[in-house]
């Protein structure tokens, strides 16, 4: 269960700010933002065929280093963070099913169809949300062995590697874009909850 700082008033309408989101998940998802763009700047640059720097190479190493350290926290917190934030909450209980399928009407109608009322994750995100967290591993490991190993399996590495980079980008992309929808079309105020931990709930 969340905190709530107590109910306010805004617009006429009453209001209870909650904390929802943990310091340290908070950290850990803006770590794994940042190291994804940075390792996706420099991986770009890298895969472009252009001389590459010491530095360039440095930077992506240490994203990834920043990455490693942002996906550690977040499976520690699978087991040991709030009931929201663990393994389980992954995963879309059968109350959420109605309200994953509202979710999509939201998105397919561009924000015109009602946002349906949810407390932490995004129930049709969910699932994504752990694709996400396995591809960010694969990412880590095919990163790691590939200078060594680039053939696993028949697998070519750099190419799994610069395949599933693209995969996060188009991700990452639609994240920024449906938060930012959230925030124009509801009033739970996701942007600020990934910020400060708090969600609000009329």
């Amino acid at each position: 269960c969340g905190v709530a700082t107590g109910n306010l008033t805004m617009n006429g309408s009453e209001f209870k700010r909650v904390l929802v989101w943990s310091g340290w998940l908070r950290l850990s998802h803006w770590s794994i933002a940042a190291a994804v763009l940075a390792a996706g700047l420099t991986g770009w640059q890298l895969g472009e065929g252009v001389p590459v720097s010491a530095t360039l190479l440095d930077f992506h190493y240490y994203a990834a280093s920043l990455l490693v350290f942002g996906l550690a926290l977040r499976v520690v917190l699978m087991f040991v963070g709030r009931e929201h934030e663990r393994l389980g909450g992954l995963f879309p209980n059968a109350s959420e099913w109605r309200a994953a399928g509202a979710m999509l009407r939201f998105y397919l109608s561009a924000g015109r169809a009602p946002l349906p009322r949810w407390y932490a994750h995004n129930p049709l995100w969910k699932p994504l949300y752990l694709l996400v967290y396995v591809v960010l591993a694969l990412q880590v490991a095919t990163g790691s062995l590939m200078q060594d190993y680039p053939i696993i399996a028949r697998f070519y590495l750099p190419s799994v590697h610069a395949f599933w980079a693209q995969g996060l980008l188009w991700f990452s992309v639609l994240h920024v874009a449906a938060v930012a929808l959230h925030d124009l079309k509801g009033k739970t105020a996701d942007v600020s909850a990934m910020i400060n931990g708090y969600r609000l709930f009329f």
